[in-house]
């Protein structure tokens, strides 16, 4: 059996979330994947009661996709008044014609118990409606193939109700393909289990399992995915974290930057400059990068001198806790108090060394300060 179901005081709640917050998610499957039309022409009319009455005509003559609309519509319950098992209805006429987005919602709907079933038969409308579910899923519904793979995946039954975990995670992987919510899935589940760490990668299933997927999604620009590769054995770590870095990821930024500073790897005509992939890092949070751009900003050697602004990014670090920061932050204020100001030379006195001036300089091997003179 599955856990726990929602109360009859959450059911018509829930059910209204879940279609309001699942109709763009199925808009954009349906226009991506190019699975079937969606049941609204025109989302500005949604609720309209003309619309509705022109559905329900249709939907009487027997079209799928009317039939859908009108299901719908008398669950949500914003164009007529709410009838839960007359939307039942309409969406199992829909539904039985193989129309899959009738299917997703039918299963959704049997499977949350908005219907109120009688113990005595609660069972089996669970199992109609995680079968809806599958039918839908192995027409290659993008949405269903999801949901259809976290029910049965999720469950701490070996079987449930029936229906095979073996086929459940082979539907998630095909979904994951192309889908970029099964992808994130899978690799949610891939990531949980542990990895071997002692096989190259093109020895391990599980890990190019991950790495085919983490390809699918840095082929869409997720920086994220490009991050995760560049730390697969057998990659080309420096040009994920470029590919990555180019698109403002602010660890990729940060590790790019070290690269740079440590003189492993030259900036390409295409790589943000040191100073902007640094302040590109520390505006999205990261202490270190914050901490770097001070300590460059104080030298003056890579980008140019600005004590005021290097300040500004230790303390913005040291109010995060970053202990380094802190330290370098009372080292700086410690030795402009100790720099002596130099007196001006008598009128016609030469004296050569009027103006010297002490500059700090911070060495980046300890962020220690010594004087020198310019």
């Amino acid at each position: 059996m599955m856990s726990a179901y929602p109360s009859a005081v959450l059911r018509h709640t829930l059910v209204a979330l879940l279609y309001l917050t699942d109709a763009p998610v199925v808009a954009q499957a349906q226009t991506v994947d190019q699975v079937t039309q969606p049941a609204y022409p025109n989302p500005t009319v949604v609720n309209s009661l003309e619309l509705h009455k022109a559905n329900l005509r249709k939907a009487e003559t027997g079209d799928a996709v009317a039939q859908t609309a009108v299901g719908l519509s008398l669950i949500e319950g914003d164009v007529v008044p709410r009838d839960l098992k007359a939307g039942r209805v309409w969406l199992g006429k829909a539904a039985t014609q193989n129309h899959v987005t009738a299917q997703y919602y039918l299963g959704q709907l049997l499977m949350l118990d908005v219907l109120g079933a009688n113990p005595a038969d609660l069972t089996k409308q669970l199992t109609e409606g995680l079968g809806w579910l599958r039918r839908a899923a192995r027409e290659q519904y993008r949405p269903a193939q999801l949901l259809y793979a976290q029910t049965v995946l999720d469950s701490k039954a070996d079987n449930p109700f029936g229906h095979s975990k073996v086929e459940a995670e082979s539907i998630l992987l095909q979904c994951a393909d192309t889908y970029r919510p099964c992808t994130y899935h899978a690799l949610a589940r891939l990531d949980r289990e542990p990895l071997d760490t002692t096989l190259p990668c093109t020895a391990n299933e599980r890990c190019e399992t991950i790495r085919r997927l983490l390809y699918n999604l840095a082929a869409s620009n997720d920086a994220q995915a490009m991050l995760r590769l560049a730390g697969i054995q057998g990659e080309d770590s420096t040009y994920w974290i470029r590919r990555a870095a180019r698109l403002g990821h602010p660890q990729a930024c940060l590790d790019l930057a070290m690269q740079v500073i440590n003189g492993q790897v030259p900036l390409q005509p295409e790589d943000p400059a040191l100073a902007s992939l640094l302040n590109t890092s520390a505006e999205q949070g990261e202490v270190q990068a914050m901490y770097l751009l001070g300590q460059l900003l104080y030298e003056g050697k890579r980008i140019p001198y600005n004590r005021p602004l290097a300040m500004q990014w230790l303390e913005r670090a040291s109010a995060k806790g970053h202990e380094p920061s802190t330290v370098l932050l009372e080292k700086m204020q410690a030795v402009t108090k100790l720099t002596p100001v130099p007196n001006p030379a008598p009128a016609g006195e030469d004296n050569a060394d009027a103006n010297v001036v002490q500059l700090p300089v911070l060495l980046q091997s300890g962020g220690q300060a010594q004087a020198v003179t310019e």
